[in-house]
């Protein structure tokens, strides 16, 4: 059950990892000793060696009180990373970018400034991240300073650091799931973080060439751009070993084309701010486009029956569910998060019988391996008939003159919901598609099975700064 504040009760006491830092002091500690004239942190011209970053956390974190929230930092900077780190390192709670309209938390919020338990207790709140907000209003996820941590040690474990290695994304550090796998992470490697600032194709080559960055935390919109900028040499991005693309589904060619022309391929990783991070990462044994992901070894995954919530068989769809690997070095380690802020009901609805209910479509295949397919409450049930949004626009995009599309369910008096299609023009059609051209498009649909009441062509489809289609401002084009 939840306390009034949203979190679970009696708060979850992590078993430690196997190795590696197990706070904030600890993790300056090991990068102090064993290397601490490495560069941690590049910005621009400006660079920091872990010895200079520590003292430079140190100093704004002696300037703050222990157990206060802090709004944190914003935008992509040198000093929002060391704002954040000394919120973190003073064992103060780091609040990441909120809605305007959020209730900011009291400075003493769970504990007295002078209490034991916060001192490097391991489930104690630390930071207060928001989901996206894609499909609804955005719920603010309370994590530990466990959580913070275990992603990047994870890591470490599943891909060994590189001589070197240098990781940068674009994406918005003040968003926790980026500070985690970004910078976070970088430290927890021993790797060197470089800030990244510009999301356009062109700039962000730039920024991957200057910087030399190794390691890249991108989403699909990113790779798509990459791809389709005709003025980016090859070269540029040479310096890259492995881009992480996770926030949501990539389109196989744009896999293909892009491994094709930067000579690396895309690892696709499926994640959600509840966890924190990436749950499921692609197997690179497996072709482009499989759609098949393992979990990783913190984290086992189950598929249950939405109605029943019993266990479905392999290769039945059903709702992807989560919990802490039970076998291995890394057993009773992962506790998700440890709810959603003043809303206990969501919370006692997202943990149910042990189990995160992430609320996502999947099925296991007989290997144990995860297929992501959609979102539960994504389903469009037009006239009692249930429609996946996902077939729809994958039946879309097949079409030579369409390059992306969206299907949402449009609110509607007798049928219940109608279908909606958002459609990108493919780059052939010059101005877009004609009205002729969108029937033609519904026609050659309906010829498919799908029955598609609107369509609305834009340039691009709204996203959010995860990469995520904004569902909220997709349906306001209807």
């Amino acid at each position: 059950m939840a306390t009034s504040l949203g979190l679970r009760e009696p708060l979850p006491e992590p078993a430690p990892p196997p190795f590696g830092p197990r706070s904030f002091d600890e993790l300056f500690d090991q990068g102090l000793h064993a290397y601490p004239k490495r560069l941690a942190l590049i910005d621009g011209e400006r660079t920091w060696t872990w010895a200079q970053l520590h003292s430079e956390v140190t100093a704004v974190a002696d300037s703050l009180r222990r157990a206060e929230a802090h709004l944190g930092p914003q935008g992509n900077s040198a000093e929002t990373i060391i704002g954040i780190l000394a919120i973190l390192h003073n064992d103060g709670i780091w609040v990441g970018k909120a809605p305007d309209d959020w209730p900011l938390p009291p400075h003493h919020f769970w504990a007295d400034p002078d209490a034991d338990s916060i001192d490097g207790g391991r489930g104690f709140p630390a930071a207060i991240s928001f989901t996206s907000g894609s499909t609804g209003s955005p719920k603010a996820v309370v994590h530990s300073n466990h959580s913070l941590l275990l992603p990047g040690l994870v890591s470490v474990e599943v891909e060994p650091p590189q001589a070197a290695e240098r990781i940068g994304t674009p994406l918005d550090l003040s968003i926790a799931n980026v500070f985690v796998l970004g910078p976070l992470s970088a430290l927890l490697r021993g790797a060197t973080f470089v800030v990244m600032k510009r999301r356009y194709a062109a700039g962000l080559a730039e920024d991957i060439e200057a910087g030399s960055i190794t390691r890249l935390i991108a989403v699909p919109t990113m790779a798509y751009d990459l791809v389709h900028d005709e003025t980016i040499g090859s070269q540029q991005l040479g310096s890259l070993e492995r881009v992480i693309v996770g926030g949501s589904g990539c389109d196989p060619v744009i896999l293909e084309m892009f491994t094709e022309r930067f000579g690396v391929r895309p690892t696709l990783s499926y994640g959600l701010s509840e966890a924190p991070t990436g749950v499921v990462r692609e197997s690179l044994d497996d072709p482009i486009g499989s759609g098949r992901g393992f979990s990783l070894p913190h984290i086992e995954v189950a598929i249950l029956d939405p109605a029943s919530g019993d266990k479905v068989k392999p290769g039945i769809e059903g709702e992807i569910c989560i919990r802490p690997a039970t076998t291995g070095p890394w057993a009773n380690c992962w506790t998700g998060t440890l709810g959603y802020l003043y809303e206990p009901e969501r919370t006692d609805a997202l943990w149910r019988n042990g189990l995160l209910h992430t609320g996502d479509r999947g099925s296991l295949d007989a290997d144990g391996a995860l297929c992501v397919t959609g979102r539960l409450n994504d389903m469009i049930i037009r006239g009692g008939k249930n429609l996946d949004p996902t077939a729809i626009a994958n039946a879309a995009r097949d079409l030579d003159s369409v390059h992306d599309a969206v299907a949402i369910g449009l609110a509607d008096d007798r049928l219940g919901q109608r279908v909606g299609l958002a459609v990108v023009a493919a780059p052939n059609t010059g101005d877009g598609l004609s009205e002729l051209g969108t029937n033609k498009v519904m026609a050659r649909l309906q010829d498919r099975g799908f029955r598609i009441d609107a369509i609305r062509i834009v340039d691009q489809l709204p996203r959010n700064a995860m990469g995520k289609v904004d569902k909220l401002a997709l349906a306001q084009l209807f």
